[in-house]
């Protein structure tokens, strides 16, 4: 419903496809970004000759696999510049990699990537030196004995693999700390790496099997964001703000269920209409508004918070709306183009890996939140309403990449990847 166009930026964009009518929706996708420069490209979705014809096309382009998954025989991996020999072998038995991996080990090449997927052994052989050991299969109690004994043998974890409730791992020479840690839910793993975080330690592998996961810790450094089981839409825009930022993927891995870090910006359980969705042919959510919802919540409606944040700005006093569907007359005058007032009150709030979520049309003095407060998915934060330019009650909500000031848009999706239309109908499972 809102008219206005006010322009921004676009970001540039991180390098990543996904094939058509790939069947994503359902499949999550967890990853770890780092810093990092150059070229990445990014393919899931793919099947054994999709994926072996993409590997050799982009070998001969000078880049190699940085990391490699495989769920239900889908393929997901992620490609940056690198050189020398690399092979990749997937669909082997036991005995099969391991034959192979001692007739490697012969020629100079040691493991960097290792997955199991249904019982079937994929790797990724590069140049190196020195010990290198494997083991399939162990239960905890055997993970734990065989890594502690490993470790004081001067020994890390290269590479880490889950399946069938059982560990898998590939150790070679290193040193300093190292935490391994499996059996986790989505918010044991948050928490846990936040620790870490803070202790210096950053994810060297990640592994996920049945909403569990495990992961590997060693020291390091810098910035490091992670995604857990995001819908693909998500995914996408969550790896091309990175990208932009200087951050490239260091691990990928695929999951059954997917899930959205937004939540639908109203209580759990009501239903509202989607007035205007994305890209609306004829409406204004083209531009920078191209990824706008307008939600139809009646005045005085609670706004929650989208996801987990930090309120960083509002404006809660103006009491004033223009109707652009009304003539203007000395009651429904526009407001000058680039003016706040246009967004009527709002309130904007800052999220992780820098993202902000806009809330406009609100209540005079309706803000029920101040800049500065913490506040958890669900929170209410404002009441709805008709200020600003808008021909009638509603909420716009957008989400927008490492900005401060009004700019792009960016693609989201809701609760269990859902990308509302116009004219829909859409259920929270936000909050209580």
């Amino acid at each position: 419903m809102r008219a206005v166009m006010m322009l921004g930026t676009v970001l540039g964009l991180a390098l990543f496809t996904v094939p058509p009518g790939a069947a994503v929706a359902d499949t999550g996708l967890t990853a770890v970004w780092r810093p990092g420069g150059g070229t990445q490209w990014v393919k899931w979705g793919m099947g054994s000759s999709d994926f072996k014809a993409q590997d050799t096309a982009y070998f001969n382009q000078g880049l190699r696999i940085q990391s490699l998954s495989i769920h239900n025989g889908s393929i997901a991996a992620v490609w940056r510049p690198g050189s020398g020999t690399q092979w990749v072998k997937w669909g082997m038995s036991f005995p099969d990699f391991k034959t192979q991996d001692l007739a490697y080990f012969s020629q100079g090449l040691r493991i960097t990537l290792f997955v199991i997927d249904g019982g079937q052994i994929a790797a990724v052989w590069r140049p190196g030196s020195g010990t290198q050991w494997v083991h399939v299969g162990l239960t905890g109690d055997q993970f734990k004995a065989q890594d502690t004994a490993y470790f004081n043998q001067g020994l890390r974890i290269a590479a880490l693999a889950v399946s069938g409730g059982k560990l898998s791992a590939v150790w070679r020479p290193g040193s300093g700390t190292q935490w391994v840690k499996w059996g986790m839910s989505n918010a044991q793993f948050s928490a846990q790496d936040n620790a870490y975080f803070a202790q210096g330690l950053r994810q060297t592998s990640v592994a996920v099997e049945n909403g569990q996961y495990a992961a590997v810790w060693q020291p390091g450094s810098g910035t490091q964001w992670s995604a857990h089981g995001f819908c693909s839409v998500d995914f996408k825009t969550e790896d091309a703000a990175f990208f932009a930022q200087g951050l490239r993927l260091s691990a990928i891995a695929l999951q059954d269920g997917a899930g959205s870090p937004w939540g639908y910006p109203w209580k759990n359980g009501d239903t509202f209409n989607t007035a205007q969705g994305n890209n609306t042919p004829g409406g204004s959510h083209t531009g920078s508004q191209a990824f706008a919802f307008d939600f139809g919540l009646p005045s005085g409606t609670t706004i929650r918070a989208a996801r987990d944040g930090v309120v960083e700005w509002t404006q809660s006093t103006l009491t004033k709306t223009y109707n652009p569907n009304a003539p203007t007359t000395p009651a429904n005058t526009p407001f000058p183009n680039g003016s706040l007032q246009n967004w009527g009150n709002a309130v904007r709030i800052r999220h992780a890996g820098g993202f902000t979520s806009w809330y406009f049309h609100i209540q005079p003095n309706g803000v029920l939140v101040n800049a500065g407060d913490s506040v958890n998915a669900g929170q209410p934060i404002a009441k709805s309403d008709n200020t600003g330019r808008t021909s009638g009650p509603h909420l716009h909500f957008q989400v927008q990449a490492a900005s401060i000031n009004w700019g792009q848009s960016v693609p989201i999706s809701f609760n269990n990847c859902q990308v509302p239309t116009s004219g829909t109908n859409v259920t929270s499972h936000t909050g209580n």
